[in-house]
């Protein structure tokens, strides 16, 4: 089943139709087997029963035969919509597949550095991603007893409890960061733009820049910004006595509510008590995490800087031609306007201020909203990495590089679904689903290891296409018309100079010797 994947992939049923055409029927231990598909349903029960124990055995392999390099570990999610609606585990979510009219499960790989899948996970459709993070990093330690390793993952899994559950491990990450929604990452943009003009080059299509910050600093520039929010200008040399009081907390203290609201009453007549709460449970939200420096590397990619420049303002002109078409002449414009801002374009909203009658709810007039458009350039084409390991265990540039390679668990997410062709998911049973995908993962293990360590390329496809136009003929010579004596005489067809270098790859001189793994010989 799991070489079916990887050559031809069929339904349970149509392995059998597979097997037909290949050399299976004719080896050793196959050949007396009754090969229906209930056979086949019963090894994927048993395999499932040891998956576990199987996934810690090919993880030992993997380090002995190719010193797998487990410093760095990268994890990613997928989903994958299933058909029926009588399994346990699949649930309507978010779908990757575009399939929102199908139940799904989620699927987490984790891999190494190079991009063997070492783990995989089976999560009900509904799950958040960031939620999936903390039984992987537990696993890591108690089955794959891995020590040491920087966790890699996307801008859906960065949490609190995530970053605390990987530091409790005594593991270190790098995370993406979505810069325009992190509130760090807009005080370190308000505090020194960064000028890209001199900024580090990673490579010519990349310019990285590096920024620090500490929890407390970020609570004094919050706090300020909340009052700011609530039309209260305070000056610094007044805000003197709650500033030190936010740079004496440390991971051990333990902040009161009066405290803090004795210091902000003192400061204003205007702070009410829903301020001092507001502020008190940004600090409150930090807490044991005081004393935390945090370090950034912002990127930029000029190019799609450009790109998304050029797309913000087509939509804009776009939205702004229909809504031209809606002024003073439409009765109730609340209908029409939310048609206009449906599905992509409802993230252009908020750079439009519309003017509605009150009683007739016409389209008076609308403006747009430049203080915010600007503001959003900032973030065009930039993306945000995070990190706890400091810069004199890992490079600036070495943090954009290990992020960079998370490109291969997504590689092997798009292998999932394209290579060895995880959809259509026909099962019911949970375990049933969960075998599927456990042959499909041990399918995209061997075709990294033929990538990896024999073609040295990720084109495998044409390699196994031309490899299966080699056959074995078995000719039956009949000696003598008198006597019924018979000879097999076995012959492959002819074999090219590019198949010759696939077999040669592979340690395979001769494919006659192919021969002798055939029942008889």
């Amino acid at each position: 089943m799991v070489i079916n994947r990887c050559i031809n992939p069929s339904s349970k049923l149509g392995v059998i139709r597979w097997l037909e055409g290949t050399c299976y029927k004719e080896m050793d231990s196959y050949s007396d087997l009754n090969l229906d598909v209930n056979y086949f349903y019963r090894s994927m029960d048993h395999l499932i029963k040891l998956k576990d124990e199987i996934e810690c055995v090919l993880f030992d392999k993997l380090k002995t035969l190719f010193s797998v390099n487990v410093r760095l570990t990268f994890y990613d999610i997928t989903s994958t919509y299933v058909y029926g609606q009588q399994c346990p585990i699949a649930e309507y979510g978010y779908s990757r597949d575009h399939r929102s009219d199908c139940k799904q499960i989620i699927i987490g790989i984790v891999t190494s550095y190079e991009g063997y899948p070492i783990k995989h996970y089976i999560f009900e459709g509904n799950v958040v991603d960031s939620t999936t993070v903390q039984e992987v990093i537990k696993d890591l330690k108690s089955q794959f007893n891995i020590e040491e390793t920087i966790f890699v993952g996307d801008r859906g899994m960065i949490t609190k409890l995530n970053l605390e559950s990987i530091e409790d491990e005594g593991f270190s990450y790098i995370m993406g960061v979505k810069a325009h929604q992190d509130q760090i990452c807009q005080m370190l943009f308000d505090k020194e733009p960064i000028n890209w003009k001199t900024a580090q080059n990673y490579d010519e299509n990349l310019k990285i820049c590096e920024k620090k910050a500490t929890v407390k600093e970020f609570l004094i520039w919050k706090t300020k910004k909340i009052l700011e929010e609530n039309h209260i200008n305070i000056s610094d040399r007044r805000l003197k006595e709650l500033s030190e009081k936010i740079n004496s907390l440390n991971n051990e203290y333990e902040a009161y509510y009066r405290d803090f609201k004795k210091i902000l009453e003192s400061l204003s007549d205007k702070i009410e008590v829903k301020i001092c709460k507001k502020i008190f449970s940004t600090i409150k939200n930090y807490k044991k995490r005081y004393e935390e420096k945090l370090r950034f590397v912002f990127c930029l990619n000029p190019e799609i800087k450009e790109l998304s420049k050029n797309r913000r303002t087509m939509q804009i002109k776009d939205i702004s031609a229909e809504l031209n078409k809606l002024l003073n002449k439409t009765k109730d414009a609340n209908k029409s306007v939310s048609k206009i801002f449906t599905g992509y374009k409802s993230r252009y909203r908020k750079f439009f201020n519309l003017n509605l009658n009150e009683n007739s709810h016409q389209l008076i007039s609308y403006s747009m909203n430049q203080e915010l458009i600007e503001y959003q350039k900032r973030f065009d084409g930039v993306f945000v990495l995070r990190s706890n390991k400091s810069d004199k265990q890992l490079s600036t540039k070495k943090v954009v590089e290990s992020y960079k390679n998370l490109k291969e668990v997504e590689m092997l997410n798009d292998d999932l679904k394209n290579f060895v062709d995880v959809r259509p998911v026909r099962h019911w049973l949970e375990e049933r689903i969960k075998a599927h995908v456990f042959i499909c993962v041990l399918a995209l293990l061997l075709k990294r290891t033929l990538e990896i360590n024999y073609l040295k390329s990720k084109e495998v496809t044409k390699p196994l296409h031309e490899i299966s136009k080699v056959k074995l003929i078995k000719y039956k010579v009949k000696f003598s018309n008198r006597e019924e004596r018979y000879q097999e005489i076995p012959q492959i067809t002819s074999v090219n100079k590019y198949q010759k270098s696939i077999f040669h790859k592979i340690g395979i001189k001769n494919p006659m010797n192919l021969e002798k793994f055939m029942r008889g010989v």
